[in-house]
């Protein structure tokens, strides 16, 4: 049998086979659910009967009982008011009164519709109808003896007509017929019936229900086998043709360029759509071949450009866009799905950060891991480059780490900086070993591993990153080191008189509060003139540290000059500025200062004046909340020092 026939047998079997066995199967449910519905509606509608008429049935006997109770207990008025008011309910048709005592008659008066002529079926009797004759009223008696020794009678009734048979049959679904000796039967409903049943109620009912009718879905399912059928045939005898041998041939050809053969070319049969795909083939893999050559080539010169690229990238001060420049390069060059940039972390050494991050890393951003832990950690505590495939999260005998996504292949090259890793160096945190950071890629395109190449090329990002890093932070810490009083490591006066300005603009507009707490150190001068310079420099330190213990992270805290500081305080009131003066003042005083000079250690007993303006309150700029702050600290010298006072209006 020749493929072709092989090919459109298989298919044939595994497509109409499963086919043609659901169709028999999904026959067979529909019909089952047919019988299985047509069986829950008739016995819900005889359900729905009985439970109807048995209700009726209680009513009229209530009905019956009650106007009895009411002349038992009330006389004949009263149970003619009762017969009256359960026939205004509509709670039955009529009320039949006979033996009424001291009645003008031995029948009584009837209340509601008459008493029908002909066959009463009792609801009190387990054998309901008899085949008496045509059916008129559904009925209960409830008697009643009198003072004088007779029995008055009450009977309730509901008229059976097409009226009260159409009620039910509305109620239950149905059709109705009443089998009652009548020449033409009595039927009620609006449903063609299929199915019929009797019920065991009171009335001597058959009752019809709706018959579920399965052919039209029959010939449904019979039209979908037959167009399944046709549209497998014809897909059958599109594959069979479709296939021929050269396919084989292409298979052998693609599993050889696979594996690196780029000399192997397709033979050429015949000149059908097999032998174009055969041509495209060929022209493919000698293009490809040509262009390995090429990138082969390039590849020394990619990396000069690289090189320069990276110098370029370093003239910029935005840490986080080099990085991400530096990131999008080496991926494109690597061929890599994604990859990262770690940073050693400012505040805390024995951890990275990450900085940048491209491609679908699948982990929380920015990741962060320990020196040492995981596969990253580990490559940068050693500070030598890795590469190579990670197998059920291990490589190299090391752990993924849960912030590490779950990649199959990495190539990561650790970058120092430029001066070694000493604690007067003023560039970037580093490790132990001097590492900067570690610039990662993951998962090369295709499911290639990284090659040693590959880590060449990386060495080239890494040191241009390590430069952008150094960089960057030394213009930082120039910045910060321009702003910031050099003993105490405070903010200086010039960014008091920024910061000033802007708090003054921030309280105009928006009407809120803000204290400035002048601060001088009480007899300074005769520290200096006593004990030195170097003595008074150490308990201006002393006090600076004091100063931002007590204050809270959003505060500012100046060396205004000399022995002098300022705190300002956003979005604080009079109220809670002496508060922080009074801390502020007990701090100061509670502990000597310990200090050094040449005869050895010794402590000093030392105080503070402070004086507290605020804004919106005392002034409105800058300027007079500092005259007025000073004006402040001036009256608290004067009430004795060791004290605060706060600015008048």
């Amino acid at each position: 049998m020749s493929l072709r026939s092989r090919l459109t047998t298989a298919f044939l079997v595994v497509v109409l086979g499963p086919v043609l066995v659901g169709a028999v199967f999904v026959a067979a449910v529909m019909s089952h659910l047919a019988d299985s519905r047509g069986e829950a509606l008739a016995s819900s509608a005889v359900t729905s009967v009985d439970s109807t008429l048995g209700t009726i049935c209680e009513r009229i006997q209530a009905s019956a009982a009650v106007v009895a109770l009411s002349h038992s207990s009330g006389g004949n008025d009263d149970a003619l008011e009762m017969a009256q008011l359960v026939v205004d309910r509509k709670v039955v048709d009529g009320v039949v009164f006979t033996g009424l005592q001291n009645a003008d008659s031995t029948t009584g008066p009837d209340i509601g519709s008459p008493a029908p002529e002909g066959a009463w079926v009792d609801c009190g009797e387990a054998a309901a109808y008899a085949g008496s004759g045509p059916i008129v009223a559904l009925g209960a008696q409830a008697e009643v003896k009198n003072a004088d020794g007779t029995t008055a009678v009450f009977s309730a009734f509901r008229v059976v007509d097409q009226e009260f048979l159409g009620r039910i049959a509305r109620v239950a679904d149905a059709d109705l017929v009443l089998l009652d000796g009548r020449a033409e039967p009595m039927r009620a409903g609006e449903v063609d019936a299929g199915r019929w049943d009797a019920t065991d109620s009171f009335l001597p009912l058959n009752i019809g229900t709706v018959a579920t009718s399965v052919t039209p879905m029959y010939w449904t399912l019979a039209a979908m086998v037959a167009a399944s059928g046709l549209c497998a045939v014809g897909l059958a005898a599109w594959l069979a043709r479709s296939t021929t041998r050269p396919l084989h041939e292409l298979a052998d050809a693609a599993e050889r360029v696979s594996e690196g053969d780029l000399n192997v070319r397709v033979p050429v049969h015949g000149r059908d759509e097999v032998a174009h795909l055969a041509l495209a083939f060929n022209r493919m893999t000698a293009q490809t071949q040509s262009y390995v050559n090429a990138l082969t080539a390039s590849r020394d010169q990619m990396r000069g450009q690289l090189g320069r690229l990276g110098q370029t990238l370093t003239a910029t001060l935005d840490l986080d866009r080099i990085l991400e420049v530096i990131l999008d390069t080496a991926m494109v060059t690597a061929g890599a799905e994604a990859g990262v940039v770690m940073l050693v972390d400012v505040d805390d050494a024995d951890q990275l950060r990450q900085r940048a991050g491209e491609g679908d890393l699948g982990i929380e951003q920015p990741a962060t891991i320990r020196l040492g832990e995981g596969i990253v950690g580990s490559i940068a505590a050693s500070g030598e480059p890795a590469h190579g495939r990670i197998a059920d999260g291990f490589f190299e005998g090391r752990r993924r780490a849960d912030t590490e996504p779950d990649a199959r292949s990495i190539v990561a090259v650790p970058f120092e900086g430029r001066a070694p890793a000493e604690s007067d160096d003023p560039g970037a945190p580093r490790t132990e070993s001097g590492v900067l950071g570690v610039l990662v890629l993951y998962n090369r395109i295709a499911g290639d591993d990284f090659e040693p190449g590959d880590v060449d090329t990386l060495r080239t990002f890494a040191g241009q990153a390590s430069v952008a890093v150094e960089n960057v932070l030394l213009h930082r810490q120039a910045q910060r080191l321009s702003l910031t009083d050099p003993l105490t490591g405070l903010w200086n006066y010039r960014f008091m008189q920024t910061s000033l300005r802007r708090e003054a603009e921030r309280s105009r507009r928006y009407q809120r509060p803000s204290a400035l707490l002048a601060i001088d150190l009480d007899r300074f001068k005769s520290v200096n003139d006593t004990y030195g310079h170097p003595v008074g420099d150490q308990v201006l330190t002393e006090l600076a540290r004091r100063i931002t213990g007590q204050i809270r992270e959003v505060d500012l805290a100046f060396r205004h000059g000399g022995e002098e500081f300022m705190v300002l305080l956003p979005e604080t009131d009079a109220t809670g500025a002496t508060a922080v003066a009074e801390r502020l003042g007990r701090s100061v005083a509670a502990r000597p200062f310990k200090v050094n000079d040449a005869s050895g250690g010794r402590e000093l007993r030392v105080t503070v004046s402070i004086g507290v303006a605020v804004l919106g309150e005392h002034a409105d700029t800058a300027s007079e909340v500092l005259a007025a702050a000073d004006e402040a600290l001036y009256a608290a010298k004067a009430a004795g020092r060791d004290t605060w006072r706060v600015a008048s209006v």
